[in-house]
């Protein structure tokens, strides 16, 4: 349900639906936001936008004027409380012993399980700078280097933990979401990938960086057309296209943004035989970072859910990848897949004891045997009850056979029961 409202009037917890006026005017990229951020509120506030429509189904609603307090009078006698020294005096609780914190740059070795927990905080977190990042760039603020670095170093943090577990939760897009998520996928891909490529901790920073803010300029292209559900027209390619230029523009004027930033900004739909934009570069012509962030971009970008469609299951992108050995880099390629492993998190994958299985872990010992969660017998055609294997260390009881899709199945539910499972795993 729809309520219009003064903008002076909005509150945290409101799902914005529209903002009146002017397009120009508004403070955001996005006008269908749950506003949940404080600066956002400011921003909104500060702004031009008188009204707003607001939606009380997915939100806050407007709080009920409150009436004014009674007038204080004295109290009746029968409402005190007396004791030997007057009123009565509350006695003080013991506080309880104070539990120690938890590190979020702690390198510590963490299980997938234990990790998601760290990672869906993070997540969440990072949603909301890269909110106002990508409304920052619309707007023509200078994003700050500065401000982003903590962030990296918490993504990069948990990565070392468990390097699959930031990986598998940003991958449960919220189509609302997706362009921030899909930065932030990225960006942990990137890092994951440097590590991999065992580069220097200062550019295993850029990387990250890089992942991050290679698709800022898509604050600047119409929503629509980046989120068609049917083919763009020439003129609107163009104007998507056109993200990469104007992300290479925006973030030069800062004048503190590395050189291999800019590139990958500028570069990272480049392809190897000269078939991407906008320079058809080919090649040693195209730079490491660039030619590491073709491979994270579209990776994340096959294996996401968007409205229009289901994501590949994270396997059968490797091997698409893969079949497109002249589109990208085949050593930047092999590192990568063995970052994300040969049966990345959240693969399906029917075993040797005709059940389906959803891969929940990794074995970094020997990537053929992950860490499976069997859910489906396909002898009895039913729901099994869900209970991890270890492969490497079943002694041959059970072993993946093929990789699956969920569309082979009829799973049109899939993204959900993935993160049940994910979230459930041990």
């Amino acid at each position: 349900m729809l309520k219009r409202i003064r903008t002076q009037d909005v509150e945290l917890g409101m799902f914005l639906h529209k903002l009146e006026g002017s397009w120009f005017s508004h403070p955001f990229w996005k006008s269908r936001i749950l506003l949940d951020d404080p600066d956002q509120l400011a921003t909104l506030k500060a702004s031009k936008v008188e009204w707003v429509q607001i939606d009380i189904r997915r939100g806050a609603d407007l709080k009920p004027r409150e009436a004014p307090p009674p007038a204080r009078g004295l109290l009746d006698p029968r409402d005190r409380s007396f004791g030997r020294a007057g009123a009565t005096i509350a006695r003080r609780a013991v506080p309880a012993a104070a539990a120690r914190p938890f590190d979020p740059l702690s390198k510590e070795k963490l299980s997938t399980r234990a990790e998601m927990v760290h990672a869906n905080r993070l997540a969440r977190k990072s949603v909301r700078t890269m909110q106002k990042i990508f409304d920052d760039s619309r707007l023509g603020n200078a994003i700050r280097i500065k401000k982003l670095e903590p962030m990296i170093d918490e993504i990069s943090s948990s990565i070392q933990r468990n390097p699959h577990a930031f990986m598998a939760m940003t991958r449960l897009k919220n189509t609302s979401e997706y362009l921030y998520l899909h930065a932030l996928s990225v960006c942990a891909l990137m890092i994951g990938l440097a590590q991999q490529l065992r580069l220097s901790p200062g550019e295993v920073q850029q990387a990250g960086l890089a992942g991050l803010l290679m698709d800022v300029g898509m604050g600047h292209v119409p929503q629509e057309s980046w989120d068609k559900d049917s083919p763009l027209t020439p003129q609107e390619w163009e104007v998507v296209k056109s993200h990469t230029t104007l992300a290479h523009e925006f973030l030069a004027l800062g004048g503190e943004m590395p050189e291999s930033v800019l590139d990958v900004c500028l570069h990272h739909h480049e392809r190897l035989d000269g078939s991407g934009y906008p320079h058809g570069l080919k090649g040693e012509e195209i730079g490491l970072f660039a030619r590491m962030a073709a491979i994270c971009d579209t990776y994340d970008a096959m294996t996401s859910n968007r409205i229009h469609r289901h994501g590949e299951d994270p396997s059968r992108a490797l091997l698409m990848l893969n079949e497109a050995q002249t589109l990208y880099d085949p050593e930047i390629f092999q590192a990568f897949q063995r970052a994300v492993g040969i049966y990345p998190i959240g693969s399906l994958v029917r075993l040797r004891s005709h059940r389906l299985a959803i891969v929940v872990d990794q074995n970094p010992d020997d990537l053929t045997l992950p860490r499976v969660r069997p859910f489906y017998s396909l002898n009895d055609r039913s729901f099994v009850k869900a209970e991890d294997i270890d492969l490497a260390h079943c002694f041959g009881a059970d072993q993946i056979m093929t990789r699956e899709t969920p569309e082979g199945w009829d799973m049109a539910e899939w993204p959900a029961l993935s993160a049940r499972l994910l979230a459930a795993a041990g």
